[in-house]
């Protein structure tokens, strides 16, 4: 992927790009948007090791419903954004929120990190979720 592309993408439409890739099976556009330096890039250091891990394993068994932004924030070279996710897995629909931390790398933002929220663990009004509600969780759940 050319950084020169990436670079034109905020925090929060770089979420949305990812959800969006993930629903078409562009798994390359995945990879390439993990910073160098996340776990994500620890376990799958090839491109190509991770795209034949994703056509094995993902792509049939889940599809990706909707992505909403509900809040974020960012400074010089860090971003956060906390989005809600619908997605069928498995025949199943679950949602679940997620607060995904950015980093600036060649200027443009790449997935870090996360912490997700499970259905269980949303509030009442979903719709109402911030960064506060994910401050109350574990902090060992961040991948």
């Amino acid at each position: 992927m050319n950084d020169n592309k990436l670079s034109s993408y905020t925090p929060p439409e770089i979420i949305l790009a990812r959800s969006e890739a993930s629903s078409r099976g562009d798994f390359g556009f995945i990879f390439d948007t993990f910073h160098p330096e996340s776990n994500f890039r620890r376990q799958f250091r090839e491109r190509d090791e991770y795209l034949e891990f994703a056509e094995e394993n993902l792509g049939q068994d889940y599809q990706i419903i909707s992505c909403q932004i509900l809040q974020y924030q960012e400074d010089e070279d860090e971003a956060q954004v906390v989005f809600l996710m619908e997605m069928r897995v498995h025949g199943a629909v679950q949602r679940f929120a997620e607060l995904a931390w950015l980093r600036l790398e060649n200027d443009a933002w790449l997935y870090h990190r996360g912490q997700k929220m499970t259905e269980e663990e949303l509030p009442e009004s979903s719709q109402s979720l911030s960064f506060a509600d994910f401050a109350t969780l574990d902090q060992s759940t961040i991948f």
